[in-house]
């Protein structure tokens, strides 16, 4: 009985989780764009000694 609670909770949080990625989805970021915007973070970071 416990098993199958465990697998109620394992199915629910997939599912959660699912619905999560594809509302979100259109907020993902392309390879391209997150690597410029990484690049620009590094050459602008003000460093300290």
């Amino acid at each position: 009985m416990v098993t199958y609670g465990c697998l109620t909770l394992l199915f629910l949080f997939a599912i959660v989780k699912s619905v999560l990625y594809y509302t979100r989805r259109d907020r993902i970021i392309a390879p391209q764009e997150l690597d410029a915007q990484l690049l620009q973070l590094i050459n602008h970071e003000e460093r300290v000694p």
